[in-house]
């Protein structure tokens, strides 16, 4: 025979255990990362290394260190690795490594239910690297067609998922 406090022990575990219940079933699923695709690669999740002028190695930046991913907008830090001679007639090429700084934001929805960042900027914080050419300057077309416009210090990029 059970005694009243037993059956208000009882009791008590089976509200407990309802209150459980409910609660796991009222939890939300865990949506998608946002993720950042550019220049046509598979969107990744806090990319260390991002090209950042398509289709050349004019400017890519590494060892990028993200915060506030997943969030409106997302700032890295870290180096670029640029060519100097992108907007000049070099035959070799002459690269340099510089402090880069990316801002990325405006998420998107993509195909299967993915979320990506659309837009990117950039800025060169010690000043562009392409020292001595005016920012108006039209490239001769060597690499990159002709009479294209050289990168500014600063520049905004639009993204793909």
């Amino acid at each position: 025979m059970l005694t009243g406090k037993t059956r208000a022990v009882r009791a008590t575990l089976m509200l407990l255990l309802l209150l459980l219940a409910a609660c796991t079933h009222a939890t939300k699923p865990v949506p998608p990362p946002v993720t950042l695709g550019f220049c046509g690669s598979n969107p990744q999740v806090m990319p260390g290394i991002v090209l950042v002028v398509c289709n050349t190695d004019d400017i890519t930046a590494r060892n990028l260190i993200w915060s506030d991913w997943g969030k409106p907008t997302a700032t890295a830090k870290g180096s670029a690795t640029v060519d100097l001679c992108a907007f000049e007639d070099c035959a070799s090429g002459d690269y340099a490594s510089v402090p880069i700084g990316i801002t990325i934001s405006k998420i998107v929805h993509c195909p299967k239910n993915t979320w990506s960042y659309s837009m990117l900027r950039y800025v060169f914080p010690n000043g562009s690297p392409f020292q001595g050419v005016p920012a108006t300057v039209k490239t001769p077309g060597y690499s990159t067609g002709e009479d294209q416009p050289l990168p500014p210090a600063n520049q905004t990029v639009s993204l793909t998922c």
